[in-house]
């Protein structure tokens, strides 16, 4: 079996990893650079050249040029695991068997109700969203593409535990990455042998799209309680854009930090530059 594969995250390079081990990787699609996009993305060079994968950097996944790449490469199969344009019906329609997503909530599925412990709405940012509104728990929940956003039924589905305390958008995605890859390692098989699961998902009385984030989501409010400031900056730890406070007429963002019995006992920040904490070891090499 033939499958293409678009990501710009980790959570697609742990999905590579397994892929690898039962199909035949046509294709790896991710983008030219940051751009507009919410977090930064991964670099995919090495991992093409360790499996002799051909790499596709695109500005859109709907473009027509990556149409006729992705035409070329005739795949039974696509995923995007760590993505966030949506795949329009021209590059949706080229598989023979279509494109399953990654989305890390736990979509409901016919019938289930809304856990309140549990990160579970469709849209935008989900893993920031999932640390500063405090959840214990999220999930992978891998489903079969459809022209609307986080609509489609769902393939597989995996809890994942949050610490509540001190999880970070860094050890989330790797949390996430990891149970992808045992999500596709536990149902490759059903694709390989066509009888691959497609369970509804429930449409009533569930969370709302969670919208997209800008950078003024990430400023710290001085008067807000100190663990709301915590969940905040721990929902902007690199590969996201970093929480900031203003002073002075600049930007001092938090890289990190460590609260313990209500004191930060660690605070890492840095004066100006980008909101992207990587950008500053990227210059000092």
């Amino acid at each position: 079996m033939k499958i293409v594969l678009a990501s710009i995250n980790d959570i697609g390079k742990y999905s590579l990893e397994e892929l690898v081990k039962y199909v035949d990787v046509v294709g790896l699609f991710t983008v030219k650079e940051r751009a507009r996009l919410y977090m930064d993305i991964s670099d995919f060079v090495d991992t093409a050249k360790k499996y002799n994968i051909p790499l596709f950097k695109i500005t859109d996944i709907n473009a027509k040029d990556v149409e006729e790449q992705m035409k070329q490469l005739e795949p039974d199969l696509c995923m995007c695991m760590g993505w966030n344009q949506i795949i329009r019906k021209n590059i949706l329609d080229l598989p023979k068997y279509g494109w399953i997503g990654s989305h890390p909530t736990k979509l409901l599925l016919k019938d289930e109700r809304i856990d309140p412990k549990i990160s579970s709405a469709p849209g935008n940012e989900p893993v920031p969203y999932t640390i500063r509104g405090g959840y214990e728990k999220t999930a992978m929940s891998l489903f079969w593409l459809a022209q609307k956003v986080d609509v489609g039924d769902i393939f597989a589905q995996a809890m994942v535990d949050v610490d509540t305390q001190h999880e970070t958008t860094a050890t989330l995605i790797k949390k996430l990455g990891k149970v992808t890859a045992e999500l596709i390692r536990d149902n490759m098989q059903s694709i390989l042998d066509g009888n691959p699961p497609r369970k509804s998902q429930e449409f009533t009385n569930t969370p709302e799209y969670m919208r997209p984030l800008n950078p003024d989501d990430n400023r710290i409010d001085m008067s807000a309680p100190i663990e709301n400031t915590y969940r905040l900056i721990r929902s902007c730890i690199y590969p996201y854009p970093n929480a900031f406070i203003e002073f002075a007429g600049q930007r001092i963002y938090i890289e990190n930090a460590r609260l313990e019995n209500g004191v930060f006992a660690e605070l890492k920040v840095r004066v100006d530059g980008t909101p992207y904490a990587e950008d500053s070891y990227r210059r000092a090499k």
